[in-house]
């Protein structure tokens, strides 16, 4: 009766308040999924999707009323699960979605009664304990569908139909990744069929998802941002209120200027070395735990459940709905012991569930040593895991094994020495990634905290404008000698800038973007991005989009009226450009491969600089210098290219991002964004003087 009450109290939360509010907004993150698969309907160039500015862009332009989006870290192939419903208003959408999701949430509890025998009050009481679940209905969150595979891929592997449970395994992976840790379960259990099942799946979902968004795409995610994830460095790693292994580890032990003044020891080397010591100690009990060749449904259940529950607790970026997920383990863990009725590992259980739900962490005042008391979700989420393993090997001795023998077995300790290797390769890996990551603080420039992101630099004199971004949007900022100055919160945002003289050109972007001027006499640019001002300032050149692919068009500043002049073909997909003084652009634009280094003068003869994987050209005004960004080894790192003689040479070398070069009026200084020590592409700016 109790249980029951509980559950009516804790449902109708969910009824009156969460559904109706998440059926009126639209909220974060469903925008996100939303915005991409509308894009793939609309037959666009998706490939610059995980570019924070450019989904922006593409946001406004289809009045999208969510104040910010952006991809990283969601894979390509989840949003693909809403194409159904991308012709319908955003809002309308996300109605479907709910709809869709309260079905699902349905047929996941069927199937937990039919997982675990639980009476109907039990997995009812276990599903409105979740404020994640709520979190996920309010967000519009994928949650409950993975909730749905996993659960769906335990019944087919408990029913032998251990190659279908894979493939349902890959099919989750390819939406979140972490379920590909269940790949390694079925190596363990030597279940080869399950094995490559989970491999079939995978592949599917990567073919199907390079053949819609193309390879260009899914190379910017292998290898830049699905490496910074796996670090804890897609998002902001010093937030404490992911409560992650990184964000903990991040603020002890990493000093950054802005985000993280005060840790408790600057020593980096102790992240690279902890983060996957500490994700290592999580993830090997659930795997050598686990029985090869066992297939009674007790033992299984808790295998199951470790494996979630492990690759839970070592997320780098577990915002709160991906804690819907600890609905499935913890109803498997419940049947292990309910016959038994033992009520203090029951309490015990669901205190610790609840606990994982409802805290998380939070960075208010937890600065030094404090930070170990802002993660308590961390701590839950550990002490589950711990409770998990306890059942497991209580639940080897019940069955009269011998568990010393067992942990010493050969193929236990063959598993240990694999385990080991892997770890010694990823803290080398690590250490091995900080050479060099910490080098350009010595260049930063200070901003205030409440900037997410200082981007597209532009220098006038002793001023120094640039794009930022706040909670409320994207934003014109102007820094005079360390006085920062910001554009008024609007409905619209100021996307990029460019600088000449003593005006400012502004890309201010609503249903269309629109090119303005600081100058009053000044006429607006309508359908127009990005713009690059002659040193002069009497020539503009902006792009024009068409389904995501952009070509330069020239403007004649001293002869207004006259019509504007297109300067690259359709096949050029243009990025960025800039003006040389003799009035030449040098631009970088992408074809079919990846983007290269093109100049064209005014009459629209182009030729290749032969410099392929650039972007982000910027001219010295003396006409000497040509900077750029290159990408190597999915980092791009500043180049410097002598005019003159056709001579190369590296400026920063580390695997992060420097990117958005920017001249000083003397050709003897370099404004930069760098990503350095902070979240992927959530840039600072660095000014650094050019030897000579």
């Amino acid at each position: 009766m109790v249980e029951w009450l509980l559950f009516a109290l804790l449902a109708a939360h969910l009824a009156v308040r969460t559904l109706p509010k998440a059926w009126h907004t639209l909220n974060t993150d469903f925008p996100n999924y939303y915005l991409t698969a509308h894009l793939v309907r609309e037959h666009y160039d998706t490939s610059r999707i995980y570019e924070w500015i450019w989904l922006q862009r593409q946001k406004d332009h289809r009045d999208i009323d969510q104040r910010t989006v952006g991809m990283v870290p969601i894979t390509p192939f989840s949003t693909l699960v809403v194409y159904p419903l991308t012709s319908l208003p955003p809002l309308a959408a996300k109605h479907c979605w709910i709809i869709i999701n309260v079905a699902l949430l349905f047929a996941t509890l069927y199937l937990l009664r039919a997982l675990t025998q639980l009476p109907w009050r039990r997995i009812a009481l276990v599903a409105a304990l979740s404020f994640p679940l709520t979190v996920n209905f309010a967000f519009g969150q994928f949650y409950v569908l993975l909730l749905f595979l996993l659960a769906l891929s335990f019944w087919l592997y408990l029913h032998q139909r251990r190659l279908l449970a894979g493939v349902v395994i890959g099919l989750a992976a390819g939406l979140k990744i972490f379920p590909i840790l269940y790949l390694l379960y079925f190596l363990r259990k030597r279940d080869l069929r399950a094995f490559i099942g989970g491999v079939a799946g995978s592949l599917f979902a990567a073919i199907v998802s390079i053949l819609t968004f193309g390879w260009e795409l899914h190379r910017t995610y292998l290898f830049q941002v699905l490496p910074a994830t796996l670090r804890g460095e897609a998002l902001s790693p010093y937030n404490l209120q992911l409560a992650s292994f990184g964000s903990l580890l991040n603020s002890l032990f990493v000093y950054e200027p802005q985000l993280n003044p005060h840790p408790a020891i600057n020593a980096p080397w102790l992240f690279a070395v902890l983060h996957p010591l500490l994700q290592m100690a999580i993830v090997a009990p659930a795997l050598l735990l686990a029985v090869p060749s066992e297939t009674r449904p007790r033992q299984l259940r808790l295998e199951w459940a470790a494996i979630i529950l492990a690759s839970l607790t070592i997320s780098t970026s577990p915002a709160s709905y991906l804690y819907t997920l600890l609905i499935l383990p913890v109803c498997l863990i419940l049947s292990s012991f309910h016959r038994e009725k033992p009520y203090l590992w029951t309490a015990a259980l669901l205190l610790l569930y609840a606990a994982a739900g409802y805290l998380h962490g939070t960075s208010n005042g937890r600065e030094g040593w404090l930070a170990l008391f802002g993660v308590p979700r961390l701590y839950a989420l550990i002490l589950l895991c711990v409770f998990t393993y306890a059942l497991l090997i209580r639940q080897q001795q019940r069955e009269g094994a011998a568990l010393d023998r067992r942990i010493w077995s050969l193929d236990r300790r063959t598993w240990a020495l694999v385990l080991s290797i892997l770890l010694a390769f990823n803290i080398a890996s690590g250490l091995r990634h900080q050479q060099g990551l910490y080098a350009d603080y010595q260049w930063r420039i200070p901003a205030p905290r409440q900037i997410f992101m200082a981007a597209d630099p532009a220098v006038q004199d002793t001023a120094l404008s640039f794009i930022a971004l706040l909670h409320d949007g994207y934003h014109s900022a102007v820094d005079h000698d360390g006085a920062v100055q910001l554009s008024a919160s609007s409905h619209d945002d100021h996307l990029s800038l460019t600088a000449a003289k003593d005006e400012l050109w502004i890309e201010q972007t609503g249903q269309e973007s629109t090119v303005i001027s600081t100058l009053p006499e000044r006429s607006s640019i309508h359908q127009a991005e990005s713009p690059a001002a002659s040193s002069d300032g009497n020539q503009l050149a902006f792009l024009r989009e068409d389904h995501g692919r952009a070509r330069i068009w020239l403007r004649d500043l001293l002869q207004p009226t006259k019509a504007d002049r297109l300067l690259t073909p359709s096949e050029l997909n243009v990025l960025e450009m800039s003006f040389s003084p003799n009035g030449q652009l040098i631009f970088s634009a992408t074809s079919t491969g990846g983007p290269r280094l093109f100049i064209t003068d005014q009459s629209g003869n182009i030729k290749s600089l032969d410099i392929d994987g650039a972007r982000y050209p910027a001219i010295s005004p003396d006409g000497h210098w040509l900077a750029y960004s290159q990408l190597h080894a999915g980092n791009w790192n500043l180049w410097l290219h002598d005019l003159n003689n056709g001579h190369s040479s590296r400026l920063t070398n580390a695997a992060c991002n420097n990117i958005q070069p920017a001249w000083s009026a003397d050709s003897q200084i370099l404004v930069y964004a760098s990503d350095c020590g902070r979240g992927l592409w959530f840039t600072a700016l660095c000014r650094r003087p050019i030897p000579r």
